[in-house]
Order: structure tokens, then C-alpha cells, then sequence
């Protein structure tokens, strides 16, 4: 009232009438220049982001290269031992069909040690280049002053045996030296990435100081709850978007094409009020016959999980190239997140057999896979074992389901049936939609298990869905064998103890 009273009289003096021009102004100056000052930090934000961007795009592009390369050099090694393995074969029981591995491998590796070459200049990993040449003259050497005299006089001789020896060694230490240039790689990269993910929290701690800056540049009680709501608002979308651009560069897949799986999949975010979590799903060719599947779930949200989510995921296939057990996997990644001290994750890693027509897969406390099968319906698989990043000597137990010809197998995160906090009631509505999905002509199963399920539904957490068929049609395109087959790893243990 007393203020009332004491702008009436004012107005009645006519005082008032020459204050308020002057006040105006003192309220649109800091208001000005508050709207100045977001707009500079929007504008850094802008330009921080695409820098940020590139930075983390591009250590992400050289990742996916390195891997490709350390498969390349995989594969020249085993073109090489299916060389020496068929004229070792000849030397035993001089029959001709023996050298058809040998023949094989001489036509293929010329071939992968250009692939090699390709990579390593791509990679500007020159270090690795004197080792590739000299394991192409060691193989030239390998050729023609073993390989054909053998040949030529339809039989070994010692000393043919024991320089050749010397020559395959020889080669394999040079490859042995071109994987080891390419791991010093993959830690020079994972350390950009870090470094550039150490911007990305200066930059978001910055951007949060210069708001709470601009809040105290403005003066006026009125707008200061506006500005702050403001703040507040683009420091949000600012990290959104950075974890959106993290989370579209780990979120591009490439299936492989097989005659006789179908690969589809779909990625769910959370609600708008929700961050981004760490969900992630991998389908890898490991070889003619067998992939690699995988499908995983960081606790927690944001840039962090991301990040985690990538070094899990990045492990896990640099552990399944060294041997593709999955419960072996599992163990040897559980085993370097605990001493990385990584977030908890769940994961399931699996392989797909497909001419011995099995799934193998090993379980780390995520939900199990269901397998759907004609005539019998879905069911949900086996549990596993502790989650990673718990306890290190975590053992994870590796189990096997044999594939009938039209065979689904669905996997996901947590997402997919705890929307409903009624975990029952999730798997029974999870178990419905794959069946539905399954028994109809639908290409597209990933999708539509999630139309399914989430018809009407809020979506609270991330969710994937991995889906593979084994379709029937193609079901003996790789005809099973009639005794115990080996895995890849077994194989070549068993030609080295040879």
C-alpha cells in the first residue's frame, strides 16, 4: 500500500511521467547485454559442438579401420598356413587333393597383402610396411625354394622341412609385428578419443559457469528466474546433442549378408526428460560360417555411458578375434573393465554356427535371449552370470542351442520389458510380440516387436532389439558335419601343435 500510495503521488506531481524513459532504459541495458552474452555462448557452444564432433567422429572412423586391418592381417596369416598346411599335407601322404588348401592360399594372399598395404597407408602406420614387404618376400622365398622343390620331386626332404620352418616363422613374426603396430594404434586412438571426450566436459562446465555468469549479470529480480529457466534449457540440449552426436557415431551398423540369416534391429530412446544411455547390439562376420553376436547395457546415462558402452563394445570384438568362446570373452572382458574400473554392464555375446547349425552364447546379468522356434513357440533361454565390472575372476559359463531351419533369436535390453516395472508381466508381453512377430512375413521383425510391444506405452529407458532368423529355405546351404566340429580357435591350435 505504501508503495502503491507513493507511485500514485508521484504520478499526480507529474514526476513519474519523466522516471520511466530512464528506468526503461536501465532495465532493457542489462537485459541487452544478458541477450548479447547468450547469444556469444550459443554461438561457442555451436562452434565447440562441430569441433567436438569431428574430433570424436574421426577417432571413432580410425577405430573401425584399425579393426578392419587387424582382420586383413588375420586373414594374410591364415592364407599363409593354409599354404604350409597343404604341402605338409602332400609331404605325408603324397596325394594331389592335399594341395588344394596349398594352391588356395597362394592364389588368395597376394590379395591380402595388398588389403594390408591399403590399410597401413590409410592408417599412415609406415612403421608396419618394412615387416609387410618382408613377409612378401619371405612367402616368395617360402614358394620357391620349399613349396616346389617338394612338389616338384613329389616329397620332402629334412632340410627342406627345417628351412621352411625357419621361413614360416619368420613370416609370422612379421605378422606378429604389423598386429602389434596396429594395437600401439588402437591406444593412440582410444587416448584421442578420451582426450576429446576431456573437451567435451571442460566445454559443458564452461558453458554451465558462463550461464550462472550471465544469471548474475542480470540485475532486474524479474527476468533473473527467466535467464536461469534459460540456462538451464541450453545447457541441456547442449549435452543432448553432444551425447546424440557420441551416440549416431557408435549407432551405425553394418550386417553381414549371409545366405541363410536375417539380421534386423532397432534402437528405441528414452523420453525427452531422459538421457541417453549406453544400449548397443553387434552382428560380426568372423568367417565364412560364423558370427559374432552381441548386445549390452551400461548403467547410467549421458556421455559417460556412451563412452563406456564404446569401450566395451570395442573390447569384446578385439576379444572375440583372439578366440570366440563366448564364455571366454566375457571373461577376458569382465576382467579389463574391472581393472579400468568401469560402470557396470550387462552383456550377452553369442556365435552363430551355421554349418553346425548352433548358438553359443554366455550371459553377463542381462536378460536372456528368447528363441523362437516353428511349432514351438518362444521361450526365453538360460540366465547367466554376474554383470561385468563387478568381480574379476568372474567365470561365465558358455551354453549351446542347436537351429532349427526357421529359428528366431531375439535380444535386448532391459528396456524392452521393465517399462511396466512388472518384470512378469514385461517377459509375458516380450514373449507374445516375438511370437507374432515371428510366425508373419514381416522382414522388418526388430521393428515390429517394438510397435508390439510399446503400442501405447511410454518409452522410460533406451531400448535395442537385436533380431536373427535363420531362415529356412537356406537352412543346408552349409550341410552340418556328421562328426564334432571345431571352432576357428580349435582349428588353427591344432595346425600350429602340428
Amino acid at each position: 500500500d505504501l508503495v502503491c500510495g507513493h507511485i500514485a503521488a508521484r504520478y499526480m506531481d507529474g514526476t513519474l511521467a519523466t522516471k520511466l524513459p530512464l528506468r526503461k532504459r536501465r532495465v532493457d541495458l542489462p537485459l541487452a547485454l544478458t541477450l548479447a552474452f547468450l547469444v556469444l555462448v550459443v554461438a561457442l557452444l555451436a562452434a565447440g559442438g562441430l569441433f567436438v564432433r569431428a574430433i570424436v567422429g574421426s577417432a571413432f572412423a580410425d577405430a573401425e579401420r584399425i579393426r578392419i586391418a587387424r582382420v586383413h592381417a588375420g586373414d594374410m596369416v591364415r592364407q599363409q598356413l593354409d599354404e604350409e598346411t597343404g604341402v605338409r599335407g602332400y609331404i605325408n601322404f603324397r596325394h594331389a587333393i592335399m594341395l588344394e588348401a596349398y594352391y588356395g592360399g597362394r592364389a588368395n594372399l597376394p590379395r591380402y597383402f595388398r588389403s594390408v598395404r591399403a590399410d597401413l597407408v590409410a592408417l599412415n602406420a609406415g612403421e608396419a610396411l618394412p615387416a609387410l614387404r618382408d613377409a612378401e618376400r619371405t612367402n616368395y622365398r617360402w614358394v620357391h625354394q620349399i613349396a616346389f622343390p617338394i612338389i616338384g620331386r613329389r616329397g620332402g626332404h629334412p632340410r627342406l622341412a627345417l628351412r621352411g620352418k625357419l621361413l614360416v616363422d619368420r613370416f609370422r613374426e612379421d605378422a606378429d609385428f604389423i598386429d602389434r603396430e596396429l594395437a600401439r594404434r588402437t591406444v593412440l586412438v582410444n587416448a584421442r578419443a578420451q582426450d576429446a571426450l576431456f573437451w567435451v566436459g571442460s566445454f559443458s562446465i564452461a558453458a554451465v559457469a558462463a550461464v550462472v555468469l550471465a544469471a548474475l549479470l542480470f540485475t532486474i529480480q524479474q527476468y533473473r528466474l527467466n535467464v536461469r529457466l534459460e540456462a538451464e534449457r541450453a545447457a541441456y540440449e547442449t549435452e543432448k546433442r553432444l551425447t546424440d552426436i557420441l551416440q549416431q557415431a557408435l549407432g551405425e551398423r553394418l550386417f553381414p549378408e549371409l545366405p541363410n540369416l536375417r539380421f534386423s534391429a532397432t534402437y528405441v530412446p528414452a523420453t525427452e526428460q531422459t538421457k541417453i544411455g549406453g544400449d548397443w547390439y553387434d552382428a560380426i562376420q568372423l568367417s565364412e560360417e560364423r558370427v559374432l553376436v552381441a548386445i549390452g547395457d551400461v548403467t547410467g546415462h549421458g556421455i559417460e555411458a556412451v563412452v563406456a558402452m564404446n569401450k566395451a563394445r570395442q573390447l569384446l570384438i578385439s576379444n572375440a578375434l583372439l578366440d570366440a568362446t563366448p564364455g571366454s570373452v566375457l571373461r577376458r572382458l569382465n576382467a579389463d573393465l574391472v581393472r579400468s574400473r568401469s560402470p557396470i554392464i550387462t552383456a550377452i555375446a553369442g556365435v552363430i554356427d551355421m554349418r553346425a547349425r548352433e548358438f553359443a552364447f554366455a550371459a553377463a546379468g542381462h536378460p536372456p535371449p528368447v528363441l523362437f522356434e516353428p511349432q514351438a513357440g518362444a521361450r526365453l533361454l538360460s540366465f547367466g552370470s554376474l554383470p561385468l565390472g563387478v568381480e574379476g575372476r568372474t567365470e561365465y559359463a558358455t551354453q549351446t542351442v542347436h537351429l532349427k531351419a526357421g529359428a528366431t533369436i531375439v535380444f535386448y535390453t532391459d528396456g524392452a520389458i521393465e517399462y511396466s516395472r512388472d518384470l512378469v508381466q514385461g517377459e509375458a508381453a516380450l514373449l507374445e510380440a516375438v511370437e507374432s512377430s515371428a510366425e508373419s512375413d514381416i522382414v522388418d521383425v526388430a521393428s515390429n516387436i517394438r510397435d508390439r510391444i510399446f503400442s501405447g506405452q511410454k518409452v522410460a529407458d533406451d531400448v535395442a532389439i537385436l533380431v536373427v532368423t535363420y531362415t529356412a529355405e537356406q537352412a543346408n546351404v552349409y550341410p552340418r558335419p556328421q562328426s564334432g566340429y571345431q571352432l576357428e580357435s580349435e582349428r588353427s591350435v591344432a595346425g600350429r601343435s602340428t
